[in-house]
């Protein structure tokens, strides 16, 4: 299995631009939330505003209704007072539920603090001014009197307090100022906040963004194209190309299978062009073959007749000369006429075995096979060599582990073994040996020669099976024994 699959590197892959959008994602709402914040709190802020200004309004609407005489004279005046007041406590009512609402939102930057004493201060300067300007009303003056000092005592006092609640409201968008104030650098620290946080992100995702880019041509796109070249490459003809991959993926297994593929795709062009050659040369080696054969066939009966009557000629002669000698008597011809004559019938004789050779090689009739047994087969061969002088002292050994019965034809076969036996015998020196093993491997018979003589160089070991091609050390080979063997070994599909 591979160390990391291409799921793991996507899902790697995967989790790496999940990081990435979560970064940026989270920088961007962090912004949002940080502009949204700083925006409802100056909206709160700016109502605080506009409720103050409208607070100041009342007040100064009451301040100008506020003539103490016309109060304690006139009730319709006393009662518009009364309505300016309740107009200003509405006022200071929704100011102070704006402010209320503020805080429970978060969005006061001290919590009301300075904006709360304010409001409690002025609400209980209006509930003072309220009492002072609507008890006269009650037409008790001397209760009046007697409660704030006199008359002119509680003027001054009900005019202090005018004064004390307009320096209250005019006092009122001071904390709210502040506030504002304080919100603008809360902003602007949270802008340079953010836009650290988003420089730091985008620090972060560079190298993010290009590790994913060098993953995914290292896992991805670079084995594509050497797989894709390594094709191409074979393609052309170039099967011992190999695809080197380093992935630990399935890519690296596919380039392996590639390679196994390409190296079984070369191996057998190896071997077709091995068999082809083969073949070529089998070709050649039958032609040469046949057009041996049919040359030999029609030279081997055009010498024939010559060749008797050489040999019939010649032992005539020896007969008739013979007849002419009288028992005891002295040789009517010198002995050189004895030997010219031995010579000539020994030459014809030896012509004759050449042509008959040549006739044998060019038969290609179909011969009758019977089952027999190879042991004995090479045992009848070493028997009818081991009674030739010239090979009597070298030594034949035949090694037969078991019985082996084959379909053979028996006298090609014995031809197969004597030529095989003669050229082995001829490329020893005395005291050499030539070991014969008769065996079986799986299911075909084998016949196993092994000697000690001078070998065969590999231009020799080429030609050895062409007609009439011989390196026989004694010169006298005629070149057609192993042609001949090669081809009754063929037609035993051997």
């Amino acid at each position: 299995m591979p160390l990391l699959t291409i799921r793991t590197k996507l899902l790697a892959g995967l989790v790496l631009v999940l990081c990435i959008s979560a970064v940026l994602t989270v920088n961007t709402l962090v912004g949002l939330y940080s502009y949204r914040n700083s925006i409802k709190a100056f909206e709160s802020k700016t109502q605080e505003l506009t409720l103050g200004n409208e607070l100041w309004e009342r007040v100064a609407q009451l301040d100008a209704q506020a003539d103490w005489k016309r109060l304690r004279g006139s009730d319709e005046d006393a009662r518009g007072f009364e309505r300016g007041v309740r107009l200003a406590e509405e006022s200071l009512e929704v100011y102070r539920d704006r402010l209320n609402a503020t805080l429970r939102r978060g969005r006061d930057p001290d919590q009301g603090k300075g904006e709360i004493a304010k409001l409690i201060e002025i609400d209980s300067i209006l509930a003072s001014v309220k009492r002072r300007a609507i008890y006269p009303s009650w037409g008790d003056s001397d209760i009046f009197d007697l409660a704030f000092g006199g008359e002119q005592q509680a003027e001054r006092t009900f005019k202090q307090q005018l004064a004390q609640l307009r320096s209250c409201v005019a006092s009122l968008p001071v904390p709210t100022s502040h506030d504002m104030n304080r919100l603008v650098s809360d902003a602007r620290l949270s802008y340079r906040t953010n836009l650290w946080v988003a420089w730091s992100s985008g620090a972060l995702v560079v190298p993010m963004i290009l590790v994913l880019a060098r993953g995914s041509y290292s896992w991805i796109f670079r084995p594509i194209r050497q797989l894709h070249a390594s094709v191409r490459r074979v393609a052309q003809g170039d099967l011992g190309h190999r695809c080197t991959l380093d992935t630990g993926d399935e890519m690296q297994e596919l380039a392996q299978a590639f390679n196994d593929m390409t190296a079984r795709l070369q191996q057998t062009c190896q071997n077709l062009e091995r068999q082809v050659e083969q073949r070529s040369r089998q070709l050649v080696r039958s032609e040469q073959l046949a057009s041996v054969g049919f040359l030999a066939a029609g030279v081997a009966h055009e010498i024939n007749n010559p060749l008797a009557s050489i040999s019939l000629g010649a032992e005539s002669l020896e007969r008739r000369l013979r007849g002419m000698i009288p028992r005891g008597g002295p040789a009517p011809a010198p002995d050189d006429v004895w030997r010219c004559l031995a010579m000539i019938q020994s030459e014809a004789f030896r012509c004759k075995g050449i042509t008959e050779k040549l006739l044998d090689f060019s038969r290609m009739r179909d011969h009758e096979r019977q089952p027999s047994s190879l042991a004995h087969l090479v045992a009848d061969v070493i028997d009818v060599v081991q009674h030739m002088g010239r090979y009597r002292e070298k030594h034949l050994v035949l090694a037969c582990s078991a019985e082996v019965i084959a379909e053979v034809n028996p006298q090609e076969l014995k031809q197969v073994v004597l030529n095989l036996v003669v050229n082995a015998l001829d490329s020893m020196d005395a005291g050499g040996t030539l070991e014969i093993r008769v065996g079986r491997e799986k299911d075909r018979a084998m016949l196993v020669f092994s000697d000690d003589g001078c070998g065969m160089t590999p231009d020799v070991l080429a030609n050895i099976f062409e007609p009439f091609y011989t390196r026989n050390r004694s010169g006298k080979g005629t070149g057609l024994g192993l042609s001949i063997t090669h081809r009754i070994i063929t037609d035993h599909a051997g």
